[in-house]
Order: structure tokens, then C-alpha cells, then sequence
């Protein structure tokens, strides 16, 4: 094609020189955006960090640059979700406090070095066969001293598996179970008499060998203040008068001195004569309240008892009840019942004592019988003169009888 062909496509000179003018910013705006990513981050293929995790002491650790500045780790826990933590220019580590691992946990690493950004992932699992495991694991503590822990056995855990348990307290403390529960010669418990050294929250870990396989490991960070288990309140009194009965208490002895408000009661009211009847009365009341409830005396006066147990203020997990403290007095009938008793009893013993007496006189009457008196004939013939004497002027028409008959 000639050039006369060649304009003739591309038009006049003014559309020509458009063209040009359009093609120089297209090539433009290409070197400007070469530019750009050339300025962004990158990441050689062969800068690896070589980023390493340590289960036992939760550090991260990494292999360190020159002229490496601030940076960040992440470990992306699967219930609490992105746990971070910043670095430090010249650090090639960091430490995360205790967290449950034995599902598995994602950590990244992010660096820049010469103003560029160097970042590594790495994935940590659970290492062993799975359901190996120890499963069902808790701890309670009880009468504030002493611990429990208990656990089963995995579900595919062969029968040579054997536990143990370690426990590490927030100072980073570690110490073994002391006195294991077993069940066949397998570890399913641990006994602690001693809880000196725990602190606030402690990481609990089981892990597990066996010459068939490998066991997976079960861990968990209990806060000891939820696991306690409180006794029940200390010296329950009562004290009524004519319209109320006021209940008082002292809270339990526990692990720590923790104030009233940490503390939540109910108490448990019943009749005496219906505490199998099931019908109760459950209440609630807050440590803030000054340990105290007034009840109000029931008009009948029926005796009841009163029995309390504790909890965290925060959640319900109740102790053990204490022993049933009575209060009140017995229903008027039963009152009625026991007067009538009492005097038919009373009634009874004076006629049982008289009766004894009344026995004991007659038999001292005839042991001892009067003495025979000497008769004074002279005196009693004088007596008895006197009394016909004045029998006789008492009755005068006797009198005068008498002396009609002598005439004659």
C-alpha cells in the first residue's frame, strides 16, 4: 500500500495528530502503573521466615532480618477468633498467653524489611491419631482446699493409653498431677490436696502415650473461681418476734476472700410437718443484701426450718444444702394435744401417789393398833348421870311420865 493509501486511512492531518496525542497517554498511564506495582510489597519466592510454634510455652518465634522493622502476629483461634499481638522493631518472636490448642490453631507472622513486606502462615494440629484423646474433662474445687479433676478415656484410644496430667499457672509454673484415680490401671482423675501456686486461671493439659499409636492431647484454661464449689453459709441463726423471723448467716469460707456481692443464696422454707409434701418456699437473695432475710411469722405460728446454699453471683451452680435450723412454734392443735397429755399424765401420777399413801397408812394402821385406855368407872358413872340429867329437862313430858309411873 502507498503512502497516499496510508493517509487516506487515517484521515486528515488533525486526525492524525489526535492519534498521536491519544496513543502517547495511553502509553503514558501504562508506564505509570509499571511503576506502581513495581513500588508495592513484595514477597520474594525464597524469603521465607521459617516461622516456628511451640505448644509448651505458646512462642512464636521467627529467623531474623536485617533492618527489620515493626510487625505483628496473629494466632486465629477457632472459638475466640484473631488474638493479636504487635512486635517490636528487632524482636523475632512473640509469646501468647494460654489458650486451649488441641483443635488447632492458625498463626501468621507480618514484617517489613526495607520497606518491604515479608509475611509466612503457619497451621498447627493436633499431632496423633484422632479421638485418641482425653474426653469429658473437668475439675471442681470443694471445702476451698481441695481439687478434682476427672476425664474418660478416648474413643479410639487403644487399651494400652495411659494419662497424664499437667497443670501451669499463669507465672508459668508447671507441675504434675500428684495423685492420680485410675480405672483398670488407666489415669481417669487426679486428686489435689494442695492448691498452693494456682493462680487466677491455669492451663490444664492431658496428654497421652501408647505403644500402638499416637495420642492426641486435650487442654483447656479453667478460671478456678467458676469451678469452686461452695459450702454452704456458716452459723444460720433465727430470731422472731410478733410479725417476722429474721434469718442471718455468714458466707462460706472459700479459696479467696471474695466480698459479699460475689455471692448469691437460697434458702429453702418449709413447715416442719410438710417437708415431704414438697411444698416449699425458694428464695433467692444477693450477697450485697447484708446476709439477712426477714421472713414473715405466719399467723398460725407453725414451727418451720430454714436451709441455704451457695453460688458464684454470676452463675448458678449451686453447693450442697446445709443442715435444717428450726424457728417458730408448733401449730395450735398439736399445743392443745400436748396440754391434754400432760394432764391426763398428771392426773395419773396424783392418783398413783395417793393411792400409795392411802396403801401405805392402812398397812401402817394395822402394824401399830390403838393402845386400850383404863375405864374410870367414876367418871363415867358421873357422866352418865349428867347426861340423863339433862336429857331429862330437855324433854319435860318424859320427865313428868316418869314420875306418874313412880306414884302409881
Amino acid at each position: 500500500m502507498g503512502n497516499a493509501a496510508l493517509l487516506r486511512c487515517l484521515g486528515s492531518p488533525g486526525s492524525l495528530l489526535a492519534t498521536v496525542v491519544l496513543l502517547s497517554m495511553v502509553l503514558d498511564s501504562a508506564w505509570l502503573l509499571t511503576q506502581e506495582q513495581q513500588d508495592l510489597p513484595t514477597v520474594k519466592p525464597n524469603a521465607s521466615l521459617n516461622v516456628k510454634f511451640d505448644p509448651q510455652t505458646t512462642k512464636l518465634t521467627w529467623d531474623c532480618r536485617e533492618n527489620a522493622s515493626s510487625g505483628e502476629c496473629v494466632l486465629i483461634h477457632k472459638e475466640k477468633g484473631p488474638i493479636k499481638k504487635k512486635v517490636k522493631d528487632s524482636e523475632c518472636q512473640c509469646t501468647f498467653q494460654d489458650y486451649s490448642l488441641h483443635g488447632g490453631v492458625t498463626l501468621t507472622v507480618e514484617v517489613h524489611v526495607n520497606q518491604r513486606r515479608l509475611s509466612e502462615m503457619l497451621v498447627y494440629t493436633n499431632p496423633g491419631r484422632e479421638g485418641t484423646a482425653a474426653q469429658n474433662f473437668s475439675c471442681v474445687i470443694y471445702d476451698a482446699d481441695f481439687m478434682n479433676c476427672s476425664w474418660a478415656k478416648g474413643r479410639a484410644a487403644p487399651d494400652d493409653v495411659q494419662y497424664f496430667l499437667y497443670i501451669r499457672s499463669k507465672k508459668r509454673i508447671e507441675r504434675e498431677c500428684p495423685r492420680y484415680l485410675k480405672d483398670s490401671g488407666t489415669h481417669v482423675g487426679c486428686h489435689l490436696q494442695d492448691l498452693s501456686g494456682l493462680t487466677s486461671y491455669n492451663y490444664f493439659l492431658v496428654n497421652g502415650t501408647s505403644q500402638e499409636t499416637g495420642i492426641q492431647f486435650f487442654d483447656s484454661v479453667l478460671l478456678l473461681k467458676e469451678i469452686e464449689q461452695y459450702n454452704p453459709p456458716d452459723n444460720i441463726t433465727v430470731q422472731c418476734n410478733e410479725s417476722h423471723c429474721l434469718i442471718r448467716w455468714e458466707k462460706p469460707r472459700t479459696r479467696q476472700p471474695w466480698p459479699n456481692r460475689e455471692f448469691q443464696y437460697q434458702l429453702d422454707i418449709q413447715r416442719r410437718r410438710d417437708t415431704s409434701s414438697g411444698r416449699s418456699q425458694l428464695i433467692v437473695v444477693f450477697g450485697d443484701s447484708g446476709n439477712r432475710y426477714n421472713f414473715p411469722k405466719p399467723g398460725s405460728k407453725a414451727k418451720h426450718t430454714v436451709k441455704i446454699r451457695t453460688a458464684d453471683a454470676r452463675k448458678a451452680h449451686w453447693g450442697a444444702w446445709s443442715q435444717p435450723v428450726e424457728f417458730g412454734s408448733e401449730e395450735t392443735g398439736s399445743s392443745l394435744v400436748h396440754i391434754y397429755v400432760l394432764v391426763v399424765l398428771g392426773t395419773l401420777v396424783c392418783g398413783l401417789t395417793l393411792g400409795c399413801l392411802f396403801k401405805r397408812f392402812l398397812k401402817s394402821h394395822r402394824l401399830f393398833p390403838p393402845v386400850p385406855q383404863i375405864k374410870d368407872k367414876l367418871n363415867d358413872n358421873h357422866q352418865v348421870d349428867h347426861e340423863e340429867t339433862q336429857e331429862r329437862e330437855d324433854h319435860p313430858e318424859e320427865r313428868m311420865a316418869t314420875h306418874s309411873r313412880v306414884l302409881t
